[in-house]
């Protein structure tokens, strides 16, 4: 068995209006198998453009600076992902949440994916459209509108504004905060 490189380089092309750029694979102890498609192969994935004015409002958008980053996978996400808070969230009249990171979509897809793979429960929310994991790469819409994790009314009025500036924290933007603040 040929040994693997200490890393891969491998091209990402931009797809509608998300910029992909160049990525290193980097090789670890981890298995890592690469397969070159060929011309008329179906992507499997393919991202599509979310107009956030005809999703089901009032919407719950919580953002992550990052996918896979310790804090938001193992203390401000998974809170959200279970079906108290789920139910918390629809009894509050929330009627889409979004999480949304600022990595590519496949990443952001990836990072979903794994954490509602051994949830069946919750998953369902996933696949009805519920919870949404969004990408914006090169945070353009966070630029523009400068928010951590807001709730807007059914009007798409800001509603509630949870900002985290100490590291690892998710006081005012985590799942607590927020049902606290949906309940004023």
């Amino acid at each position: 068995m040929a040994s693997m490189p200490d890393s891969l380089d491998f091209p990402f092309h931009a797809t509608g209006e998300y910029n992909v750029y160049p990525s290193r694979l980097y090789a670890s102890s981890y298995s890592i198998i690469y397969l070159q498609p060929k011309i008329g192969d179906v992507c499997p994935y393919a991202p599509e453009t979310i107009d956030v004015t005809k999703l089901e409002h009032p919407l719950l958008t919580v953002v992550v600076p990052g996918a896979f980053t310790p804090t938001c996978t193992e203390n401000h996400i998974p809170p959200y992902l279970t079906t108290t808070a789920i139910d918390s969230l629809q009894n509050a009249g929330v009627k889409t949440v979004l999480i949304l990171s600022v990595d590519s979509p496949f990443i952001t897809r990836a990072w979903g994916d794994d954490l509602t793979r051994d949830k069946p429960e919750v998953l369902k929310y996933v696949q009805e459209g519920y919870i949404k994991f969004v990408s914006d790469a090169g945070a353009q819409w966070l630029s523009e509108v400068g928010l951590n994790s807001n709730s807007t009314d059914k009007q798409g009025k800001v509603t509630y504004v949870g900002t985290d500036l100490k590291r690892g924290s998710v006081e005012k933007s985590g799942i607590e905060a927020v049902l606290s603040a949906l309940k004023k």
